[in-house]
């Protein structure tokens, strides 16, 4: 019998308000299998592989509800202003997660339960690891259940294919094609939604699934593929679900074959709008998979996001993880990297790069709140080198301020959250008998924090350095005084500055200099610092769509940028800044030491359409690929954008109700976008 919400929820409510202290592994393990035991399942007509499940999201909100109780202890005092002046956030991050697929496609469940059931047997040997395996058996139990539950439904469905699926899995490891795909979408639902730990990727979804592909039918085969791929849709993940193809196994050779090239095809002649996909590009990745990449982007199809395979790895290598579990990296969410045996946590702080400049400016306050958020300083600068001393003071400060906020949520990770089915798919975690969340069983228990508005950052500096102490033009004090008021009266001198000045992104080499300095800067204050639960920190450049709420509390820049108007995306250019063309625009970011930014340093590029038509366009992508990855970049994404066609569909959104763009790490509808979204994707589209 399914239950309400307000009935699930009025079971687990103690789970969520207890004032006590409790067990959240023991606890949550409880709550866990009640939702399983208890959630709606429905089997909507088109699904082939697996049932919908209806438990209300309420693992996730059990963790988040205990994390906004903690937010009110942390945030107080010096962090009393972060969130009015975004100038940092700290929070802890259960969403960016990849369990160890190979094994869950090679044990399945029931394979997956009797290894716990033997690490047990001869590694538990105290209260707390027989705390873990029995939480963790519980769990196995509930699916097991579930898989019963679920399969009589199917049957009463008339889905006989999918009932006699879910019986085979209680009993055996997947055999076939069919039951893989199945194992892989059921596994989701079971660590997703009833563990509340957010799945941010389905794995190197070529390689796991070709054992079972080779021995499959290839008619049958392709028709299963557009019918996995179209039911992992319809999941619904948050950004798009990920699947990784390419790269090399363990002894290096390219683990590109016939499925790889068949699933490009599938993407490239279906309508997935929650989908997106990462192509591991190793230096002996074919360059026929590259091609087929591109003619999908061509025809519009831009969710395919290409990886520097040595790039990662070396990254990955710098930030103190094993050669070995550097090369079985995985990618999680829109673009992140972790090794073997890492849980992924990308996405714990952010950090704006431009408020360290404002305050550096300003006296360490803010310019929209006034509020003294920042290191207090006279802001009197003799030379360009005093006046950047001490913008990295600042960002230091800035570090520090989110380091401590993470680690208070870090420190305390067996009062928020456990994850016994996604620990389980770890071999050293089972050896140790240790949750990834509750005992930090992970062998690498790094962080992340992202800075962002790079090109924001640099252009302002560049901009500062040129107006006020290489040129002379006007006094630093009376810059700020502009700045803060948002370029009242200086309308000619703004747009001087926006767009005449050397910018970032444009192959300028002072500039990118400039912005290599600044990375190297912000890298030594983060990356490989110890964090709270025995890891490291890692930098990464993602600014994705929090961009626009920084740039909301972010006053004017010296870039020539408005009070308010969003930062630069990602690793990329100021929009409109790059305007000596693509070539340039990769050179200047290929500056970066990517190998300094283990969490990624991506570049946005836009592309009309009529400059990447036919072979010859084609050819063009291929080539600027590999040049840019022969320069050391990290990673890049295309949106081929048409003017006319992005215009037509502002005006009458139900004319092309599944024309897509690449938002930053994920594809969207154009027609969800907010006006102010698509009047920028149309302002780039004509650059």
């Amino acid at each position: 019998m399914s239950m309400t919400r307000d009935e699930l929820t009025k079971y687990i409510d103690t789970g969520w308000k207890c004032e006590g202290e409790i067990d959240v592994f023991e606890k949550d393990c409880e709550t866990f299998v009640f939702l399983m035991d208890n959630c709606q399942i429905i089997i909507p007509e088109e699904n082939r592989f697996f049932v919908d499940v209806n438990c209300h999201h309420l693992a996730a909100e059990l963790t988040w509800y205990r994390a906004r109780v903690m937010k009110k202890e942390i945030m107080t005092g010096d962090h009393a202003h972060a969130n009015d002046t975004l100038a940092y956030t700290g929070m802890l991050d259960i969403s960016h997660t990849c369990p160890k697929w190979e094994d869950i496609l090679e044990l399945g469940f029931y394979g997956l339960k009797k290894r716990v059931e033997e690490y047990k047997n001869k590694y538990s040997k105290n209260d707390k690891t027989k705390r873990f395996y029995n939480g963790v058996l519980k769990f196995y139990d509930g699916i097991d259940r579930f898989l019963e539950r679920a399969a009589k439904l199917a049957k009463e469905c008339n889905k006989s294919e999918m009932a006699q699926g879910l019986l085979n899995l209680r009993n055996r490891p997947p055999r076939n094609l069919y039951e893989a795909m199945q194992t892989s979408i059921a596994y989701y639902v079971f660590h997703h939604t009833f563990e509340g730990t957010y799945l941010r990727t389905m794995g190197r979804i070529d390689a796991l699934l070709y054992p079972f592909w080779i021995k499959e039918d290839k008619e049958y085969a392709k028709k299963l593929i557009y019918d996995y791929f179209a039911e992992a849709d319809r999941l619904k993940a948050p950004a798009n679900i990920p699947f990784a193809f390419g790269g090399n196994d363990e002894k290096g050779n390219s683990t590109v074959s016939e499925l790889t090239y068949e699933i490009v095809d599938m993407y490239a002649n279906s309508n997935l709008s929650n989908t997106k996909f990462h192509l591991l590009c190793a230096d002996n990745t074919p360059d026929a998979i590259v091609s087929e990449c591109f003619k999908a982007i061509q025809r519009g199809k831009n969710s395919i996001f290409f990886l520097s395979d040595s790039k990662v790895i070396e990254s990955l290598i710098k930030n103190g993880a094993d050669i070995c579990d550097a090369m079985k990296y995985h990618i999680v969410g829109c673009y992140e990297a972790g090794c073997e045996g890492e849980l992924t946590c990308t996405s714990n702080g952010r950090i704006s790069i431009p408020k360290a400049l404002e305050f550096a400016l300003n006296g360490g306050r803010d310019m929209i709140t006034c509020y003294q958020t920042g290191l207090e300083t006279d802001s009197h600068f003799e030379t360009f080198e005093e006046l950047f001393d001490e913008f990295e003071r600042q960002f230091a400060y800035l570090c520090r301020q989110t380091m401590e906020v993470i680690n208070h949520y870090e420190a305390h990770y067996d009062k928020l959250h456990c994850a016994p089915l996604f620990s389980s798919t770890y071999p050293d975690t089972l050896k140790s008998g240790k949750d990834l969340y509750c005992d930090r069983g992970a062998k690498y228990n790094n962080s992340s924090i992202n800075a962002i508005g790079l090109a924001t950052a640099v252009d302002s500096l560049a901009a500062i350095k040129k107006l006020v102490f290489d040129d002379k033009t006007m006094s630093l004090e009376k810059l700020t005084e502009i700045l803060k008021s948002d370029w009242k009266g200086e309308e000619a001198l703004r747009l001087t500055v926006k767009n005449k000045y050397p910018k970032y992104g444009i192959g300028d080499d002072e500039t990118d200099k400039l912005a290599a300095r600044v990375v190297d800067m912000m890298s030594s204050h983060i990356s490989g610092k110890p964090n709270a639960k025995g890891g490291v920190y890692r930098l990464g450049l993602l600014s994705i769509d929090w961009r626009w709420e920084f740039g909301e509390k972010c006053g004017a820049s010296a870039d020539g940028r408005r009070r308010g108007e969003t930062l630069s995306q990602n690793t990329s250019a100021t929009f409109g800044a790059a305007r000596e063309g693509v070539t340039a625009h990769l050179a200047s970011i290929a500056r970066i030491d990517a190998s300094k930014v283990p969490n990624g340093s991506i570049a946005d590029i836009d592309l009309h359409i009529s400059a990447v038509r036919g072979v010859a366009g084609n050819e063009a992508l291929c080539a600027m690929l590999k040049t840019y990855f022969d320069l050391g970049g990290f990673g890049v994404h295309f949106n081929v954008l048409d003017t006319e066609i992005l215009k037509k569909a502002k005006e009458d959104p139900s004319a092309y109700p599944d024309l897509q763009v690449r938002l930053c790490g994920w594809n969207v509808l154009f027609s969800t976008l907010s006006e102010k979204e698509k009047d920028e994707f149309i302002a780039r589209s004509e650059i």
